[in-house]
């Protein structure tokens, strides 16, 4: 069994792409759970194809799982004899809660001898971890391809492919360049650069770039030559790239592997390198030119990029040495050939099918290793598994509800967290009881897994029953569901009635559907609060809210049209958007352009647009801060900041149909007619079981409504006050605690004998 990502453009995608390909040609019966970090694909869709296929392969025994993901996000109760994480870190230690992770796992694979290191040295049992290096799809890099045309380059060219971090020393690399060469040399420096951690576009790096040249004292007209490359490259075309250079240059400071530079090595291309982390392994002065180092702690500027790095070590390239690399090859192009020529000779040796082949022989070779198991047998175990300390909603679900169980205390209750953290653990102390729910090893095996991610993994857990916790959003659900519940499910839970008649319409068994519904937790989310400081220059005047993804689903442009018709910037008004999701489960953020435009427009009426992540405790302080919630969705499976804004106290305007008529009602909420339209029989390149079902609001009818909660505020206050009565009453996270315990008491009875054959 092989779990990670395997179809989006990131290293660890591509290292899975071929790991699984290299074990499939080399004879293991393999099935695959993929997981999805980002909705961009780096596949074909032949390759798409097969991938689809290995999820249905049937595996009655499953020898090896390996997990392939970050050291945080190991599932230790996932079917297997043995039980194997493969990760890679890029500083001399990992987190600690890596560690905890780690020593649950029977083995850890790394990808080099100096990250065996860094993982032994932060408290991994040695005897867990085994090198094995990286696997690279050889045929799919041409050494004969037609270099790629760069019209902007010449001379001498060396190409450098990363993400704008500081990690990846781009600030070293500018200083070398522009004291290695002039401005008349033949020479052109290629950035194939881009941002998916700092979200940064094209234009922000180069003006960051532009701006560290001037920093280092140089004048950015008169250095030698910077060419930014944003072109998107499929897989097949980088040998073209590699080819176009005559060496390849990273200086970073710390790295996994390294996987460009073996690429590039592939093609016949010498690396200039930092010799240290991942490219030990493969790089040495006949293949290229290694840089000498020094090792540092890592700096404040580089931890805000990346939290996780506070407090480590890693290395600082030479610049004197990178100024003299850069020279030698320029000046010897003859020698940076012959070390290309080795390099590729180098890179053979990791091919896909050997590395496959040291798989498979360190998987015969492994045994199961005794595992901690500091549970405390409080009654029946029970695993939770999906996002905890994400920033999105579906995350701060899951999050509720098992803080809400864990207070209750009637279950023995471990975490799986399957995203990471992008909350403030350490700041947060309501927080302190799920980390250590997603640290801890249940004593026995767990009688049900919970499982709430997206999107949906069927895969059967090691022991005991699974419940699928899938919200849909748009009446019937994917047929391919259907069928795959009844394989895999014991029960699927949903938030809503409009959710369960979904399924049920869809053809689940209506005993198999159950409501669990979501909550708010009353402690924080309740009127009088301090409002969360905004700004009157920035939001002034009345203050309409609008929470979560920038989606036609969430009615974001129906919001837009009707905040048009109703105001002018001549109104005392403002619209606030706090979006979510945007490097998460909703992307692409489909109205972003629009908001920006609106947000420039003078004679638009005022828009206030907040993205980043929130800390826990803003949130309440959020709607404090407003004057009324409007969230005119399309699908909701509950709706849940329409909950919170109403347990704070504000009037909501929302559609007199779907989710949310679970817990709002005339008396408690500004209903907007609305209409259920039924469209095509597919949402996101899904296959629905029947016409897809949607609540649809005209614009002109929730511009009157926004109007008249702008117009008559003391009634908005009324319909808030009544609403906070209500939810903070009925609809918390302990009711839907209890909900949930009553299925579990009843999941957890013992699963009865198979019958004799």
């Amino acid at each position: 069994m092989w779990r990670g990502p395997l179809t989006d453009p990131s290293g660890y995608a591509a290292e899975g792409r071929a790991f699984v390909r290299g074990l499939v040609e080399e004879g293991a019966r393999l099935r695959v759970d993929p997981a999805v970090w980002h909705y961009r694909e780096a596949v074909t869709p032949g390759e798409r194809e097969r991938l689809a296929d290995l999820m249905e392969t049937e595996l009655p025994f499953v020898e090896a799982s390996v997990q392939h993901t970050f050291g945080r996000l190991f599932d230790p109760y996932v079917r297997g004899a043995l039980r194997i994480g493969r990760t890679m870190f890029e500083t001399d230690r990992i987190p600690r809660d890596w560690v905890v992770r780690c020593n649950q796992m029977d083995e850890i694979w790394v990808p080099s001898a100096a990250g065996a290191e860094a993982f032994a040295g932060a408290g991994v049992d040695p005897g867990r971890i085994a090198v094995i290096p990286s696997p690279v799809e050889l045929d799919r890099l041409d050494p004969d391809a037609e270099p790629l045309a760069l019209p902007d380059a010449h001379g001498t060219v060396f190409l450098a492919a990363f993400d704008w971090t500081l990690r990846k020393g781009w600030d070293v690399l500018l200083a070398a360049w522009c004291e290695a060469f002039d401005a008349g040399d033949d020479v052109t420096l290629v950035l194939k650069a881009w941002s998916t951690s700092r979200g940064l576009d094209t234009a922000a790096i180069a003006e960051e770039l532009v701006g560290h040249v001037r920093a280092l004292g140089h004048d950015p007209a008169r250095i030698p030559d910077i060419v930014l490359f944003d072109r998107l490259l499929p897989e097949r075309r980088m040998s073209s790239l590699y080819r176009a250079a005559d060496a390849y240059v990273a200086p970073s400071r710390g790295e996994g592997w390294g996987r460009p530079a073996v690429e590039a090595m592939a093609v016949g291309r010498p690396v200039i390198a930092t010799g240290w982390s991942g490219p030990s392994a493969y790089l040495d002065p006949e293949v290229g030119w290694p840089l000498g180092y020094r090792l540092v702690e890592v700096s404040d500027a580089a931890a805000s990029e990346v939290a996780a790095l506070s407090g480590h070590r890693w290395a600082e390239p030479d610049k004197g040495d990178l100024v003299e690399a850069l020279r030698a090859v320029h000046d010897d192009p003859a020698e940076a050939a012959r070390r290309g020529e080795r390099a590729r000779e180098r890179a053979a040796s990791f091919g896909h099918r050997r590395v496959a082949r040291a798989v498979l022989e360190r998987i015969a070779e492994a045994t199961p290793r005794p595992r901690p198991r500091p549970g405390r047998d409080a009654g029946p175990p029970v695993v939770i598994e999906g996002p905890i300390l994400a920033s999105h909603s579906l995350a701060g679900v899951n999050r509720e509800l098992a803080r809400a169980l864990i207070a209750r205390g009637d279950l023995d209750l471990a975490l799986v967290d399957t995203q990471g953290v992008d909350l403030d653990v350490e700041d947060e102390p309501s927080l302190a009881p799920l980390v250590e729910a997603t640290e801890r090893l249940l004593s026995r095996p767990p009688v049900l897994t919970v499982r709430h991610r997206y999107p949906p993994s069927f895969a059967p857990p090691a022991s005991g029953r699974l419940v699928l916790v899938l919200p849909w959003e748009f009446g019937p659900v994917p047929s391919g569901w259907v069928a795959q519940i009844g394989e895999a499910a014991d029960e699927v839970w949903v938030p809503s009635r409009w959710a369960r008649e979904g399924y049920v319409a869809s053809g689940v068994p209506d005993e198999k559907v159950a409501v669990v519904p979501n909550g708010v937790d009353p402690r924080r989310f309740r009127p009088g609060l301090d409002p969360l400081p905004l700004g009157r220059d920035v939001a002034p005047g009345f203050r309409f809210l609008f929470v979560g993804g920038f989606l036609w689903r969430k009615g974001i442009d129906t919001l837009l049209d009707a905040y048009e018709r109703a105001f002018s910037r001549a109104d005392d008004v403002t619209l606030i958007l706090k979006d979510f999701g945007a490097l998460g489960p909703y992307v692409p953020q489909q109205a972003a352009a629009r908001v920006a435009r609106m947000a420039e427009d003078r004679a638009a009426p005022r828009i206030a647009h907040f993205t980043g992540t929130l800390p826990e405790s803003d949130m309440p302080r959020l709607y404090a801060a407003a004057d009324c919630l409007v969230h005119p969705y399309r699908g909701e499976g509950y709706g849940l900041p329409i909950a919170e804004a109403m347990a704070c106290g504000l009037p909501v305007v929302i559609p007199d149909l779907g989710a949310a008529r679970d817990f709002a009602d005339a008396q408690t909420a500004e209903l907007v007619p609305s209409r259920i339209v039924r469209g095509e029989a597919e949402v996101g390149g899904h296959r629905l079981a029947g016409p897809s079902e949607t609540v649809e609001i005209d614009p002109d009818d929730l511009a009157r409504a926004m109007r008249r909660r702008f117009e008559d505020r003391e009634e908005g206050r009324a319909l808030g006050a009544a609403a906070s009565a209500v939810i903070r009453a009925d609809h918390t996270w302990d009711a839907a605690a209890r909900v949930a315990l009553a299925r579990i008491a009843r999941l957890a009875e013992p699963m009865p004998a198979p019958a004799p054959a």
